[in-house]
């Protein structure tokens, strides 16, 4: 009888170090979306975005009047994500929580970086700044114009 408890208590423990000590697969980079902070073994399933904020300082703002810019557009990769007055501008970089001139979400997939195609034009449709930037999976990417 006690043999027979003994190998319950075997079989039991057995059991729960397999159920237990598996190492759980999932994302284990805090910095993904999907951070899975159970997850013991990374499997290749974490998803990175970020947030892309444009802005400008005083003396960018200040440039525009003069030759007769009212309002920009910013396009994210083709996209329409915003518009603002020529001459609103930060005293510095504006925190992750604000949303400077404009901003716009991106997901980087399975990517920690991507590149993005930035587009800034004025109110009669001329393109001021068209250009590739890197970004990373940090919270925030900055895009600072002159």
């Amino acid at each position: 009888m006690s043999m027979n408890l003994f190998t319950k208590i075997t079989l039991l423990s057995a059991v729960t170090l397999t159920l237990f000590s598996c190492a759980k697969p999932g994302c284990t980079d805090p910095s993904a979306t999907n951070y899975n902070s159970y997850a013991k073994k990374n499997d290749g399933s974490c998803e990175y975005s970020t947030k892309l904020i444009f802005w400008q300082d005083l003396s960018a703002a200040q440039s525009w009047e003069p030759i007769g810019v009212t309002s920009l557009k910013y396009y994210v990769n083709g996209n329409y994500v915003g518009s603002s007055i020529a001459t609103e501008y930060y005293p510095s970089q504006p925190s992750c929580s604000a949303n400077g001139q404009a901003s716009y979400s991106i997901n980087l997939g399975k990517n920690t970086t991507g590149n993005v195609n930035v587009k800034i034009t004025d109110q009669t449709g001329e393109i001021w700044y068209d250009e590739y930037i890197t970004v990373d999976n940090s919270e925030c990417n900055y895009y600072q114009f002159y």
